[in-house]
């Protein structure tokens, strides 16, 4: 097992994470809600995942955990669709390491209650929430917004209205006019280093109208609003021990900013930060593992990319 290189890379779309890995020179095992042809041919084998509804089919997910195990890879590598059920992440556990950060870790930062209590006894600015249902003056007095815990790629995100109850598992944020921005860090469980600032663009529709649609990198944000982002990354992983590559939201207005949500796994913008020399996927695996010693040279050119929604099943 000395030179097992062996890795299992799981998300709703693992395309960019399993071409990181076999770049870094590893086998990957991809399982993929899209199973798509350029995943499969990147990757050693290929899983298709059913998902609907911001969720992965649990049986089915350990079927096939079961099957690769046997194979004995180094461990499983998660991007997206886990944060709705982070108990999947107990379920990988039970046949492979699991890589990156732990299920208390990202059950604790995908549940509102938690996380924005988090933010303000770190000092942390967020926009105002609510957890439970407004009375209709409090939703008529400002712009508020229902998001579900554990969401991702703002699909979940709707513009909340008196006549629509607040779901079981959502809650409100005031809505904040201004800039998405995000940051992209590593982190050792104590210390932080930055990877990069994004701004981000929608892809809205009329059902859909928060739907992310792309980023660029090395965004020119002010400094306040790079040094709060930094800073708030830094509070959060001492207070719980983030570990690997995390990315935190927020929107910008000027050179202030609100903390959104942290996203405690592999992001979209991860393949907007190629590296000269040495591999940010495996910058990932040595940062979960608790090291930020072999820090890669990442291209200093911006990069892009926005995402094209098919109107229908493909």
């Amino acid at each position: 097992m000395k030179n097992n290189k062996k890795i299992v890379v799981a998300s709703v779309s693992a395309r960019p994470f399993v071409q990181a890995a076999v770049a870094a020179g590893y086998e990957v095992i991809a399982l993929d809600a899209f199973a798509d042809r350029d995943t499969g041919q990147l990757a050693s084998s290929l899983y298709a995942l059913k998902y609907a509804d911001g969720t992965f089919d649990a049986a089915e997910l350990e079927a096939t955990l079961k099957e690769i195990a046997l194979q004995g890879p180094l461990g499983l590598v998660y991007g997206s669709g886990f944060e709705a059920q982070p108990a999947l992440l107990a379920l990988v556990e039970q046949y492979m390491p699991l890589i990156g950060n732990s299920l208390r870790v990202v059950r604790n930062m995908k549940r509102a209650v938690t996380f924005f209590a988090l933010l303000d006894v770190l000092n942390i600015p967020r926009p105002p929430v609510g957890l439970q249902q407004m009375p209709d003056a409090q939703l008529a007095a400002a712009s508020w917004l229902t998001k579900r815990n554990g969401g991702s790629g703002g699909t979940h995100i709707r513009r909340a209205t008196a006549d629509i109850p607040l779901e079981p598992g959502s809650y409100y944020q005031q809505e904040i006019q201004g800039i998405p921005v995000s940051l992209l860090f590593a982190a050792d469980g104590m210390n932080v280093k930055e990877i990069g600032f994004n701004q981000q663009w929608l892809a809205p529709t009329a059902l859909m109208p928060y739907r992310y649609g792309g980023a660029v990198s090395h965004a020119e944000l002010p400094q306040a609003v790079r040094q709060l982002l930094l800073t708030a990354a830094r509070k959060l992983t001492s207070a719980v021990g983030l570990r690997g590559l995390n990315s935190i939201d927020a929107i910008m207005q000027g050179e202030s900013a609100w903390v959104l949500e942290l996203n405690p796994r592999l992001t979209a913008t991860f393949d907007l930060y190629p590296a000269e020399h040495g591999q940010l996927f495996e910058l990932h695996m040595q940062a979960a593992a608790g090291s930020l010693a072999d820090w890669p040279q990442l291209g200093s050119r911006a990069r892009a990319h926005y995402i094209v929604y098919a109107p229908e099943n493909i």
